[in-house]
């Protein structure tokens, strides 16, 4: 899941927080910021199955289940339930390049990208959201505050990057750094999702959270995802990621 504005943006608020005292722009954020890309990227492959429970404002919870694979940067989410989802695959080989299977329609479209920073299939996370794997190549990060057991990280736009929020800020637990909170900013400085990883457990040294919720702070809609199994570095042929195995 990124389109950053000016760098100019980013040395604007690190400086501000720096004159108050409370942000460190200094490579200490970047080092914290790489560390969490490298212990969220430690497996080969991953295969989850999720309980999905989705809440639209005015409408009921509806309830859904996927599993979703990964190699690398590639990623394949599959529909099991409910029944008017049942077979419906999405496959992200990288940020500009998604892929929906509608079992209704029998055909493999590509996602344009144009809409790929919106809400996905009535979901709080949009494709942007779902296509990243880690953060340090677009952004740059400064140390807001620090505690013994958290660090909190204001990440903002490298110089030439394009992506989808002007500014994420972290909250990454010491113990794993791995992040528990992500807050994700529009170009008008607006928290506009929210987004929550918790109760993280672990398969050597890989590790990944049970709960996963994402809350889309303008439109009031969330998304909540609930681990109900997972494997680790399971074989997963690269065949799985391609358009072709898609529509099958």
């Amino acid at each position: 899941m990124m389109k950053w504005m000016a760098v100019s943006f980013g040395a604007l608020v690190a400086a501000t927080l720096t004159a108050s005292g409370t942000a460190r722009a200094d490579a200490a954020g970047d080092k914290v910021l790489a560390a969490m890309d490298a212990a969220m990227n430690r497996a080969k492959t991953l295969t989850f199955e999720y309980d999905v429970i989705n809440q639209e404002p005015g409408k009921a919870e509806r309830k859904m289940e996927v599993t979703v694979k990964l190699k690398g940067d590639k990623r394949l989410g599959e529909f099991l339930a409910p029944a008017d989802m049942k077979g419906t695959k999405v496959l992200i080989l990288s940020p500009t390049q998604m892929y929906v299977f509608l079992p209704a329609f029998g055909k493999v479209r590509r996602i344009d990208s144009h809409v790929s920073d919106q809400g996905f299939l009535g979901l709080a996370f949009s494709q942007d959201d779902m296509a990243t794997t880690s953060y340090s190549g677009a952004y740059t990060a400064q140390i807001a505050s620090e505690t013994p057991t958290q660090w909190k990280l204001i990440a903002t736009p490298k110089a030439g990057q394009t992506t989808t929020y002007s500014k994420i800020q972290f909250t990454v637990n010491k113990d794993k750094t791995l992040p528990s909170e992500l807050r994700y900013f529009n170009a008008a400085g607006t928290n506009i999702k929210t987004e929550t990883r918790s109760n993280y457990t672990c398969e050597g040294n890989v590790c990944s959270p049970t709960e996963l919720k994402m809350v889309n702070n303008t439109q009031g809609n969330w998304t909540k995802l609930v681990r109900k199994s997972w494997k680790v570095n399971a074989t997963i042929s690269d065949d799985v990621f391609s358009t072709r195995s898609l529509g099958e």
